[in-house]
């Protein structure tokens, strides 16, 4: 009989069963640990496989648990440094013996420890669903598991294997009629110690038959326990307490900041008009020069959030290796700033601090943004905060400090953002204009806001007479149109005679193979491999023809290739040009965090339907590829909201973007302060930052587990993807934010301003990929990463 069901909810803290989790740095972790603490009404404690016992006393330590489970993780169980402490558990005997339940490489670790051979399946099982959800690479080999039959009875010499009694199978056809059947779950004769090779915890298993599993295991567990009258202490609160402090954020630093965000209020002031029929960037040119600081970043197909100069206005810039950060001052003409050993999480507490002491407590409730930050964090951004095993090798491109006296002029800015007092955000869904500031005295009779608001109504009034003196309303509205025909012949000459070196063809399928042999090592379940491209731009003598150009490259990117997330970035040295289609994250200013991951693409073609692409999408390659990301995600949000509170709106859902369909899955997360795992912030700012630091690099463009996953690419790969693969969007004062992943997006760190500029090629950098499984063949790889990567270089060639 199944156990009646226990929520976590229905049971009182003090009064919860205790279980211990080892954590080998999976992506997945979170998932588990939820599904235990949601079905079990227990409470989960976290040890990495690579910690020390506390005190150095294993049995004494885990007289305060009523059970362990052995999480899933890359790696063998054969290698000590990816099982670790996982492997102390089966020498207890006795009065010692506590009930374990191994997961995919726990269960290969019971197994190997119980004199199995552990192996290399010919073809690993990644995300693929047999009413349960698989992710391995390796087996636990019987010596018997080949040329059966699917009719084999189980009982005939399947039964056992020394100590272990196996429990289910799984029968996978090889060729013809050679079947091998695999052991999917196994228990010890004796001892309390129970395995299983698949994924309960992911959301395209079969929930109830994985809960009903789960709760038989708890049900042994408790049973073991009574009747072997195990003595279990609670364990104190404080025995595995971090000593880990959070930086603060303190003396020159924070007065400055202090002095920079000082006329800041705690209201975003605002003015509101129709928006007729302008275009945001229409607006952006009436306020923002060529080549000033100053964003324009569109999210979620809706909301146009530009910023417009202030007399406060500052940027920051942080560079990873080197670990400094500089403050530049724009109403000053060489105010910058510079500080050193700035490690990345001081970097985090910096915009913390500064989210939290300048919070905006009023403005207009639809508006997403009332101020705060724009901008962008690399790729190498996100490797700097990922967790890594104390034997992992440390990802070169993300080590503090090194080859500092080597950085090169030309690397963009691993974190770059624009403070923003005065803004305006369009919404196109209601076609209004918002006129926005923090600063007070802008809300003054005939003050800023006015003088603003003035400025559009002529604008408007002066498009309107056009079309009444020409005649012709198309040849006037021609003439503020997103990129009229004068800049598409002007673009076009500015790009003349330019080059483009796309990735060697060979070169990226050796690759592809190289991943996939890592993935039949049990090393990652897909790996997100890339290639970048760069162009290379025509000197410009013409310092205003100079600062346009990248404005025009945006333009006509949105013009070719409208997606969801557009945006156009002008932070010192770097210009982006981006126009992706993927959300990363979307917070709300309550409880909301989102994440829409999306893998699995199909371009359009004539013939090509929105059903043909879900046709296309629903093979076993492409949902795989997508449910791994779907569970990774669900992990991190896992991470933030705790049990219970993660869902999955939209699960491999296939949606039209514009040149492409692609396959998205939709998670959602809700902030619940009495129960998340981190309930110390003050506002879904605080919630939404921690979210951020704690996702990146974005998991579409990793693979999973992530840690591994990004281990491998870093060594395969061999170049600093930069800004490519990371992310762009707001952080808002009032407390929500919004992030693009930054894929279709072209961008160049070249000088463009100064006067040497006026002699040298501008470089404009580019990336493109995809997944790769066990299941990808190097030329569709090949094929899908030059699809995706001729949307944007077929902006840097003329107009046909």
């Amino acid at each position: 009989m199944c156990p009646v069901d226990v929520g976590s909810s229905s049971i009182p803290a003090s009064t919860k069963k205790n279980v211990l989790y080892l954590d080998a740095y999976d992506s997945f972790s979170n998932n588990v640990i939820s599904m235990i603490e949601e079905n079990l009404g227990v409470q989960v404690t976290v040890l990495t496989v690579d910690s020390q016992w506390p005190n150095g006393d294993m049995r004494s330590f885990l007289r305060g648990f009523d059970a362990v489970v052995l999480g899933p993780g890359p790696g063998h169980p054969e290698c000590v440094a990816d099982v670790g402490i996982m492997n102390d558990l089966w020498t207890l005997e006795g009065e010692d013996l506590i009930p374990v339940l191994g997961i995919c490489l726990g269960f290969q670790s019971l197994c190997l420890n119980q004199g199995l051979a552990i192996k290399r399946l010919p073809c690993p099982l990644h995300g693929q669903d047999f009413e349960v959800t698989l992710y391995h690479s390796l087996y636990a080999s019987t010596g018997s598991e080949t040329h059966v039959s699917p009719e084999d009875n189980l009982d005939d010499g399947f039964s056992e294997s020394g100590n272990l009694s196996f429990l289910s199978w799984l029968t996978v056809n090889e060729q013809g009629s050679v079947y091998r059947r695999l052991p999917m779950g196994v228990r010890h004769i004796s001892k309390p110690f129970w395995g299983f090779q698949f994924h309960p915890e992911s959301c395209k298993s079969d929930a109830d038959a994985c809960k009903r599993l789960l709760r038989n295991w708890w049900t042994a567990s408790k049973q073991f326990n009574q009747t072997s009258k195990r003595v279990i202490r609670p364990i104190s609160k404080d025995a595995l307490a971090s000593t880990l402090q959070t930086p603060d954020v303190q003396g020159d630093l924070s007065h400055l900041l202090e002095q920079l965000t000082a006329e800041s209020s705690k209201m975003c002031f605002h003015r509101s008009l129709p928006l007729h029929g302008l275009y945001p960037e229409n607006i952006f040119e009436l306020f923002n020069a060529p080549g000033s600081p100053s964003i324009l970043f569109q999210s979620n197909g809706r909301f146009s959030i530009m910023s417009l100069p202030s007399p406060k206005s500052w940027r920051l810039e942080y560079f990873v290796p080197s670990k400094k950060l500089l403050i530049e001052q724009l109403d000053a003409i060489t105010k910058t700033d510079a500080h050193g050993d700035i490690s990345v999480e001081i970097l985090w507490q910096i915009l913390r601090h500064v989210m939290n002491t300048k919070k905006v407590t009023s403005g207009k409730d639809s508006i997403p943004f009332w101020g705060g930050f724009l901008g962008y964090f690399s790729y190498e951004m996100g490797l700097a905060g990922l967790s890594h095993p104390k034997t992992s090798p440390i990802v070169a491109s993300n080590i503090e400090g090194q080859n500092v006296g080597n950085e090169d002029e030309t690397a963009a800015p691993d974190a770059s953002f624009l403070w923003v007092e005065r803004s305006i955000v369009v919404d196109s869904v209601l076609r209004t204009i918002s006129i926005q500031s923090t600063r007070e005295a802008d809300n003054q009779p005939g003050g800023w806001l006015e003088a603003i608001y003035q400025q559009i109504q002529q604008f408007h009034l002066r498009t309107s007479q056009e079309v009444i003196e020409i005649g012709d309303k198309s040849a006037a509205l021609e003439q503020h149109s997103l990129l009229t025909s004068a800049e598409r012949e002007l673009v076009d000459t500015l790009l003349q005679e330019s080059t483009v070196k796309i990735p060697d063809e060979m070169a990226y399928k050796s690759q592809i193979v190289e991943c996939q042999e890592e993935l039949k090592a049990g090393e990652s379940y897909e790996l997100c491999l890339t290639g970048q491209t760069t162009i290379t731009l025509p000197a410009i003598s013409d310092a205003r023809l100079r600062k346009l150009r990248p404005w025009l490259i945006y333009k006509k990117l949105k013009t070719y290739n409208p997606a969801a997330f557009s945006a156009y970035g002008s932070l010192g040295k770097v210009k982006i040009a981006s126009s992706s289609p993927e959300c990363f994250l979307i917070w709300d200013r309550i409880s909301t965090l989102e994440m829409k991951p999306m893998k699995g693409t199909v371009r359009k073609s004539p013939g090509m339907t929105l059903e043909k692409a879900k046709e296309i999408l629903a093979t076993t390659k492409e949902m795989a590829e997508n449910l791994m990301i779907a569970d990774l995600i669900r992990h991190d949000l896992y991470s933030i909201c705790g049990s219970g509170n993660v869902h999955v709106e939209k699960l491999l859902d296939v949606e039209d973007y514009g040149r492409v369909y692609s396959m998205v899955t939709h998670v959602k997360g809700i902030v619940d302060r009495t129960t998340a795992r981190d309930s110390k912030h003050a506002s879904m700012a605080a919630y939404g930052l921690t979210t951020l630091q704690r996702t990146l690099p974005p998991g579409s463009m990793t693979g999973a587990p992530k840690e591994r996953s990004c281990m491998h690419l870093d060594r395969i790969e061999g170049w600093k993807r930069g800004i490519y693969s990371g992310v762009m969007g707001f952080l808002d004062l009032g407390g929500s934010g919004s992030f693009s992943v930054l894929i279709r997006t072209a961008f160049s760190s070249s000088a463009h301003e100064d006067a040497a500029s006026a002699t040298k090629p501008e470089v404009w950098h580019l990336g493109a990929g995809g997944a790769v499984t066990i299941l990808s063949t190097p030329q569709g790889e090949w094929d899908e990463m030059i699809t995706k990567l001729r949307t944007v270089v077929s902006i840097f060639e003329p107009t046909k």
